[in-house]
């Protein structure tokens, strides 16, 4: 961390210009895009951890892949991320903005040096993602590594550091998002940041089950975070979920597995995609999976060891426009949890896809009206209205822990795509985001009522 930082945390209020919440492909890149539209400019990037974490650099494959539509095929590619919607929803516009931005995120990706898979000619092949059999997308290998560039480039371009810290509010000034109340990991430290433009890069809500895919350190509760700020929320119902073999988490694709007729016939499709379908004929095999599942959450199918079903990342967040801001002024958002790209299913790749083109929009029009607004003067007012998750930050986190694992075993009991909440999981969810003992607990239970769809405007 730059020595302005370090100097600053000795005070009880640090000031930034923008203040970027979340270190992973979407939160750095937006980080550098500020940067790169005003040198000038103060950015904060705080994270929980140092080390890789999430699902952009810590993931169990050690790869990501990334939807790269060409230009003669930006309609096809737009066409197929409205055909996959459904339930859902999708705004045209920012699916367009995927297209469009897709060809120059690449080239950032290439300029790191990331380990891209190639052909024997050097050229970057390109594969078929889930729910599409059209060759667009690239992979690169080697997360530590695309981890350390990316952490390179956001500390020449002059990024601030902060580690350790997760934030548990947002406050409001007339309305306006004016920075976070952070609360430290390791000793509890509360430390409030105001900032002149905030974007949330924080993740999705995968952590909120026991049995998830994601990788290490993130919080689970972006959703009711943003949306205790105001933001309006959308998707949050849609997750993407995988089969596990429940000793040691190998994927087992039921396309693959073998079913009677007329099941038999959707096993093609089925073999399409790795994740379960939202509204798709073929999600039929999952559901009756499901139908199958013990008291324990485990899944048995003759001839095979048990199955468990795995929650891996999250199709929805807070509504966005084309340049990642919500309906909260001064709060931005990109990467998982944001909403409106992507509907109930979406493309393999096209996540990342989303993380990198819309950190770059909101990094970019964050920077721009910062600089609209310097007539105002630099220092924020010291009067912040706190958003709406009452009581103090702080709780036992014995208390905490003994939560969320209670919030995990109801959700993978209640929160997987197709079965229906127990009325006293959702009473108590209610009860525990109005009146638990810490901000973290309320934030969790707000999440977890906004992925049952029992939240309002979820």
């Amino acid at each position: 961390m730059p020595p302005a930082a370090t100097a600053d945390l000795n005070r009880a209020v640090l000031h930034c210009d923008v203040l970027v919440l979340g270190a992973g492909l979407a939160g750095m890149r937006a980080a550098w895009a500020v940067k790169e539209t005003d040198p000038r400019l103060r950015v904060l990037l705080v994270s929980p951890r140092r080390a890789p974490s999430g699902s952009s650099f810590a993931n169990r494959n050690n790869a990501l892949g990334l939807q790269v539509p060409q230009e003669h095929e930006a309609e096809a590619f737009v066409a197929e991320v409205l055909r996959l919607a459904a339930p859902g929803m999708v705004l045209p516009e920012l699916a367009r903005a995927l297209a469009e931005d897709a060809p120059a995120r690449l080239v950032d990706l290439l300029a790191l040096g990331l380990a891209f898979r190639r052909a024997p000619d050097g050229s970057v092949p390109r594969f078929p993602g889930c729910f599409s059999t059209t060759p667009r997308a690239v992979i690169f290998d080697g997360l530590a590594h695309a981890h350390a560039a990316f952490l390179a480039k956001t500390r020449a371009l002059g990024v601030e550091l902060l580690h350790g810290f997760e934030a548990l509010d947002l406050p409001r000034q007339d309305g306006r998002v004016r920075g976070a109340r952070l609360q430290s990991l390791r000793g509890g430290e509360t430390l409030d940041i105001r900032a002149r433009a905030t974007i949330a890069a924080l993740g999705g809500p995968a952590p909120l089950f026991a049995h998830r895919l994601c990788g290490p350190g993130g919080s689970g509760f972006a959703y009711g975070l943003l949306a205790s700020a105001g933001a309006r929320l959308v998707n949050t119902r849609y997750l993407q979920f995988f089969w596990l073999r429940a000793r040691d988490y190998a994927f087992v694709n039921p396309g693959d597995l073998p079913w009677p007729e007329p099941l038999a016939r959707l096993a093609a499709a089925r073999r399409g995609h790795c994740p379960m379908a939202s509204g798709l004929p073929d999600a039929a095999l999952d559901q009756e999976l499901l139908s199958r599942r013990d008291a324990k959450g485990l899944v048995r199918v003759p001839g095979l060891e048990p199955l468990v079903l795995a929650a891996h990342a999250g199709n929805g967040g807070a509504l966005i426009d084309a340049q990642g801001r919500t309906n909260v002024p001064g709060l931005y958002a990109c990467g998982e949890c944001a909403g409106g790209m992507h509907g109930a299913n979406r493309l393999g790749g096209g996540m990342v896809l989303s993380a990198l083109v819309f950190g770059a929009r909101a990094g970019r029009a964050a920077a721009r009206e910062v600089d609209d607004g310097k007539t105002a003067g630099r220092e924020i007012s010291q009067r912040l209205e706190m958003a709406d998750v009452p009581g103090s930050l702080s709780g036992s986190r014995t208390g905490d822990a003994t939560f969320l694992r209670r919030l995990r075993q109801g959700m993978d009991r209640h929160g997987l795509s197709g079965t229906v909440p127990a009325s006293a999981f959702l009473a108590w969810l209610t009860d525990a985001a109005e009146s638990a003992a810490s901000a973290r607990q309320r934030l969790l239970a707000l999440s977890a009522l906004a992925v049952l769809g029992a939240y309002p405007g979820s």
